[in-house]
This record gives structure tokens, C-alpha cells and sequence, in this order.
């Protein structure tokens, strides 16, 4: 691999794993750029890049991330057509593992092929801090006493939110889901209060939770404790207010910080979201990165035309927008 340009190997791997291109799609635009590069090089490229230098910035990126008093957590479902011994329709788990809000965020996925316990607790051996999560219980008993839990607001609301969205929007819910409405109504509310505080120093937004934030969420406990067996144990309305029931006292432990964006999850692990992040970037300079590769491989392949270029721009452009619409929808 010495001889390959650094760049082209940059926008092979922005490519594949920022905008979701499969290799054959990257190996069409090559050639409209007049090169022939295989896929089953650019595979084998792929693997080397990560054995020889990503592997390094991934376990640098940990040791930073687990020097952070604060982690967010998630993981989600992913599919991988052909490892040994599993079948393809098995499915595997992406892990992230997050800073909280900081001028320099830092984010781990880990691959592996379950949703196992041992997971978490590997990553966080040895870690003390506060983590937020979901509701995966796991990740509430890692067996670490130095690990204090908060839970996800916004895991809380999307529940209430969803009945809602089922009953047809607002209105509609007012009296077939008139709970779930209130429920989100009264969520909504702390994240509006909350927002208050955000150019706050630590402690100063501490006592402004406590303040105005506390009465509000002990409240909503209070009122779902109270709505809890009047609901029907087999409708989602009595799921949604078990889970909030079962995870508040986790949520509120975000009173006990002063960090800002305590009530929420930083970076849930949803499909949608593994490529949001880096699509905000990448998405604004694609179309530069993909003249400057033209650039680079039509040097080296004795300038074979600018017709060539011009199509490869007009493809990213094309695929630009597609990742648009999808990021917006």
C-alpha cells in the first residue's frame, strides 16, 4: 500500500463508511475518473488501512474518551452478509460510546456480534463517572460502584410520542391518548426550562435545576406513578408509563449535575444516526474532496480527461443531495 496516494484512500474510506457507498458504486466512479481500481483491492485496502493505522487512533480515541467523567452510551442493530461461522440474516451490534457536550467530542464504536452484558463492562473497566444510557438494564448493573447511572429523557418521551403520533397528531390524541399527550406535554416542558441554562457555568446551572427543574420532574414522577394501574397493562400507554416509572429515578439524577445536555442521550446508536455526525461534515465538502482525488488519480494516469471529472462531479453532486433528503426525513 506504500504507493497509494493518501487521499485516495481518504475518500475511498469517506466513501464506504460516511456515505454509505458500497465498493462497487466507488469502483464505477473511479473509473469515470479514468482509473480501474478494483473492488477486491479496495476490500483489501480497507482492511489495511484499519490493521495499520486506525486500529491506533481507535484505542488513542478510548483512552481519551475514558479520561471524560461523563459517557453516553447506545448500540443498535446491525446486519453483516458473511463472517465465519454465522449466518447472514443473524444480526450483530454496533456499540457507541460518546463524550458528553464538549468542545471536542469524542466518539468509539465498537463492533461485535451480540448485545452482551460484557460488553460495557469491558469498555468500562476501571472508568468512574456518570454514564448515560437507555434502558438496557446492563448498562444500569455493570458491577462498578464507581459508575453513578442517569437515564435518557428523551428514551422516556419518544415512548409517549410515539402513541401519539399513532393516534393521529395532537388533536386526535387529546382523547383517545389524552396520557401519552400529557405525559410528552410535561417532558417537553423540562427540556424548554432546561434549555434556559445552557450558557450557564456548571455550577450556576446546577442550582437553576434545582430550582426550576426539580419541582417540574418531581411532578411528572409523582403523576406517572399515579396514572400507572389505571392504564391497561396490555396497551402501549401502560408500557410507556412502566418504563418511565422504572427509569425516572435514573433521570433524575441529572439534577445532581451541572453538565449541559444532562436530560438527553448525546448521540443515540440508530442507523440513521451511526452516519449523521460525519454526514453534517461531510456532506459540505464531498464534491471539493472528490475533485482533488480526480485530481490526484488523473496525474498519475497522464491527465485522461477533464470530461471524466466533470461526470464524477456531477455524480457526488447527485449523491450529495440524495444523503440530504435521507438525513432530513
Amino acid at each position: 500500500m506504500e504507493h497509494k496516494q493518501p487521499s485516495l484512500l481518504a475518500w475511498i474510506v469517506n466513501g464506504k463508511y460516511v456515505m454509505s457507498l458500497p465498493l462497487y458504486r466507488i469502483e464505477t466512479d473511479l473509473k469515470a475518473c479514468g482509473a480501474t481500481i478494483s473492488r477486491q483491492d479496495m476490500a483489501n485496502w480497507m482492511m489495511n488501512v484499519h490493521a495499520r493505522w486506525l486500529a491506533k487512533v481507535h484505542e488513542r480515541m478510548k483512552v481519551e474518551l475514558l479520561s471524560h467523567v461523563r459517557i453516553h452510551a447506545d448500540e443498535t442493530t446491525v446486519q453483516v452478509l458473511k463472517e465465519p461461522n454465522r449466518e447472514a440474516k443473524k444480526k450483530s451490534r454496533m456499540w457507541l460510546f460518546c463524550s458528553a457536550r464538549c468542545n471536542v467530542p469524542v466518539y468509539v464504536f465498537e463492533y461485535h456480534e451480540t448485545r452482551r452484558k460484557g460488553v460495557a463492562q469491558e469498555f468500562l473497566a476501571g472508568w468512574s463517572g456518570t454514564l448515560t444510557a437507555n434502558g438496557y438494564k446492563p448498562y444500569f448493573n455493570l458491577g462498578n460502584p464507581n459508575i453513578a447511572n442517569t437515564a435518557c429523557l428523551v428514551h422516556v418521551r419518544r415512548y409517549f410520542a410515539q402513541i401519539v403520533k399513532i393516534a393521529g397528531g395532537d388533536a386526535k390524541a387529546a382523547s383517545a391518548a389524552s396520557v401519552a399527550l400529557e405525559a410528552r406535554r410535561r417532558i417537553d416542558a423540562m427540556f424548554k426550562v432546561d434549555s434556559k441554562f445552557d450558557d450557564m457555568e456548571p455550577g450556576g446551572r446546577k442550582a437553576a435545576r434545582d430550582a426550576e427543574l426539580r419541582p417540574l420532574m418531581e411532578d411528572f414522577g409523582g403523576w406517572a406513578r399515579a396514572q400507572l394501574p389505571l392504564a391497561s397493562p396490555k396497551l402501549a400507554p401502560h408500557r410507556a408509563l412502566q418504563y418511565a416509572v422504572e427509569f425516572w429515578p435514573y433521570v433524575m439524577n441529572v439534577l445532581e449535575d451541572g453538565a449541559p445536555g444532562a436530560l438527553e442521550q448525546r448521540r443515540r446508536a440508530g442507523p440513521a444516526n451511526l452516519r449523521r455526525r460525519a454526514q453534517e461534515l461531510a456532506l459540505q465538502r464531498c464534491a471539493t474532496r472528490r475533485a482533488g482525488v480526480c485530481g490526484d488519480i488523473q496525474r498519475h494516469h497522464h491527465g485522461q480527461g477533464q470530461r471524466a471529472q466533470s461526470q464524477a462531479l456531477r455524480r457526488v453532486a447527485a449523491d450529495r443531495d440524495a444523503q440530504r433528503r435521507r438525513a432530513h426525513r
